[in-house]
């Protein structure tokens, strides 16, 4: 049974009452008692309360659920996602609202309902699995668990027919040969574990010393060097491996190729479509190499990681492009996700005003439409500039002029300098800024009234990332506002963190509700206090070592360290390097935070003397998902211990 407080009887309250008012605008009767799902109604996540009504009978996840389904003799549906990922909420309107895959998946399966932001380490888990056994993963992601415990298989988003088609294809084999599907689901379990051991098979010396060779064949192999990014497809930053290159690039360890590819890299995805020209954030990704199609879906931990990406990009090339850029995003972070009506009680929060940042932004607006908040049908620009002098070169600049590139309408980006419009207008160049400023203050205080959806939790590990990011601009000397910010972070972590036992995984919550922090939150805060504490002499180095300590008791055996203290699933092992492919490796950053303060804590010392360094087979193969993890080796000197 959930824990239940003022506010959450608050939201189940405002549940039945939306509930209610949905029916009296259908025509029904309003006095429906509570919602179809109470457990989801309930739930601190808006992306399980968007579950509420749904005619599924959804579970929130639980152990206890394997028990249940070993007494039933029905596996579990485990359907991952998050409130501001468009896919997630796609299935949701065509499948799980559908009568026909309830009744599949009610009388056949026990499904749980997932938010991978609460319960990051199960899902991270099930990503694996549908990577090794499907080739690519995402969200919504579905996966069949037996009652063992043992994935069995899974979809991501797949249309209602194709969804029901799985749902059908699964109960058929499972009602002729359970026990088989069993057996297949446990070897395929050992299989897993057996790959992820074989890539820690440590490497010759001779093929360790390559590594930082094979990191940058493979870079270069993978890089986009007209568009930018890696990949020919779907685009992501991948903020870890351009932290990594510019590591490498400050350093002089950079192939000559590395600086002119993170030139063309930052000014795409700045400019391109990834990123709200507008107001300042970047989105999650884009389906089309060219940054042009973006997915509008805006995450904190994606904000935090960018931000310090172009403020270290800005000082390293002298960019102060690039500069403001990092800065916007931190101008956005503060002006669009701080939580600023929360609960003046909050458990947790320090004796201030300051509530943190939400996880995310949705990629849906309040009328149920992929980017509605940030595309410009025609109508909605004319009267946006209405009365402007240059309404065309205020739509020359953000490349608005000519036919939208989507449906609902144009996609700002950075399309003409300052001395091209000129030259265009017949204007002198203070003329342009005046009007392109104008212009833009008008847009955004036009889409001030648009409704933007946002996922209200407050996640641990994504302010430490924020808080690096802080730190970052505050050793810049980049105005005083961002040291402000970065106070108001620093100061609510650094209170969790004088209980490094009782770290959350959620701030500002009660602690049955906040749940226990994982790997990566340990490694997320203990960076980011490491960070400020460098920047400002803030005086957090023993929180920082105690919080590793606390990281390497809790999270590390002799196989390596788990995501999670007491993983739920069979299959979640302990592993010596975690990748870190969208976000950093919490392994590394322990590791490499350990290595900073071990001259200051024997216990830390002693922990990194003990621990395996030695790279396998599997940082080999994919060096790209290890970038920060090669160079730091390389730089220790010491890639294969001997």
């Amino acid at each position: 049974m959930s824990f239940m407080n003022p506010v959450s009887e608050m939201r189940r309250t405002l549940a039945v009452l939306a509930a209610g008012l949905a029916l009296v605008l259908a025509g029904a009767h309003p006095l429906a008692a509570e919602p179809a799902n109470p457990e989801m109604a309930d739930s601190i996540s808006p992306y399980l309360r968007l579950h509420a009504e749904d005619p599924v009978q959804w579970r929130a996840w639980d152990r206890g659920l394997l028990d249940e389904a070993r007494e039933s003799g029905r596996p579990l549906l485990i359907s991952s996602g998050y409130f501001s990922c468009h896919y997630c909420h796609v299935m949701h309107e065509e499948s799980f609202l559908d009568e026909g895959i309830a009744e599949r998946l009610n009388e056949h399966f026990i499904p749980v309902k997932l938010d991978r932001e609460v319960h990051t380490a199960l899902d991270t888990y099930l990503l694996e699995f549908q990577r090794a056994t499907g080739g690519s993963a995402g969200w919504p992601l579905n996966v069949v668990v037996m009652p063992e415990g043992h994935a069995l298989t899974g979809v991501v988003y797949a249309p209602r027919d194709g969804f029901a088609n799985f749902l059908d294809g699964v109960v058929e084999r499972l009602t002729a040969d359970e026990e088989r599907l069993a057996e297949l689901a446990a070897a395929g379990s050992r299989e897993l574990e057996q790959r992820l051991r074989d890539g820690e098979q440590p490497l010759s010396a001779e093929r360790a010393a390559r590594l930082p060779d094979v990191l940058w064949s493979r870079m270069e192999r993978e890089a986009d060097d007209l568009g930018g990014g890696f990949g020919q497809e779907t685009k992501f930053p991948h903020s870890p491996y351009l932290d990594a290159l510019l590591t490498a690039q400050e350093d002089t360890r950079a192939p000559d190729w590395v600086g002119e590819f993170l030139s063309i890299t930052l000014e795409e995805m700045a400019g391109s479509g990834l990123r709200d020209v507008l107001g300042g954030g970047f989105f999650r990704y884009s389906e089309t190499p060219d940054w042009g199609t973006p997915h509008f879906e805006i995450m904190l931990e994606d904000q935090a990681q960018l931000a310090r990406v172009y403020l270290r990009a800005g000082e390293l090339f002298g960019r102060e492009d690039w500069t403001r850029i990092g800065l916007e995003t931190l101008d956005f972070v503060g002006r669009e996700m701080a939580l600023r009506d929360s609960d003046p009680g909050a458990a947790g929060a320090p004796e201030s005003d300051f509530r943190g940042f939400a996880s995310s932004l949705s990629a849906l607006d309040d009328q149920g439409r992929e980017g509605g908040a940030y595309l410009w049908p025609g109508s909605a620009l004319e009267a946006a500039l209405e009365g402007h002098p240059e309404p065309e070169l205020v739509r020359a600049r953000f490349g608005m002029d000519g036919a939208p590139a989507f449906s609902a309408g144009h996609l700002p980006a950075d399309r003409m300098d300052t001395a091209a419009l000129g030259e265009r207008f017949g204007l002198d160049e203070d003329r342009v800024r005046e009007y392109v400023d104008r212009g833009r203050e008008a847009l955004i205080e036009a889409r001030q009234e648009r409704g933007l959806p946002r996922d209200e939790k407050v996640l641990t590990g994504a302010h430490g990332l924020l808080l690096s990011a802080l730190a970052e601009a505050v050793r810049q000397d980049l105005g005083e506002e961002y040291a402000a910010m970065g106070r108001d972070v620093r100061d609510w972590l650094a209170a969790r963190a004088d209980e490094p036992e009782d770290l959350p995984a959620l701030l500002g919550l009660p602690a049955e509700e906040a749940g226990p922090a994982t790997l990566p939150d340990y490694a997320y805060v203990a960076r980011g206090l490491h960070d400020w504490d460098a920047a400002t002499d803030s005086g957090d180095g023993e929180r920082v070592r105690a919080l590793l300590r606390t990281a390497w008791t809790r999270f590390s055996g002799e196989d390596g360290f788990r995501t999670t203290e007491d993983p739920p699933l069979p299959g979640m092992i302990a592993e010596r390097f975690h990748p870190a492919v969208h976000r950093p490796s919490g392994t590394t950053a322990v590791l490499q935070l350990t290595a900073e303060h071990a001259a200051a804590d024997a216990d830390l010392e002693s922990a990194l003397a003990d621990y395996p360094l030695e790279p396998g087979q599997g940082i080999e193969s994919n060096p790209l998902h290890h970038a920060g993890l090669i160079l730091w080796l390389e730089d220790r000197g010491d890639n294969v211990r001997r």
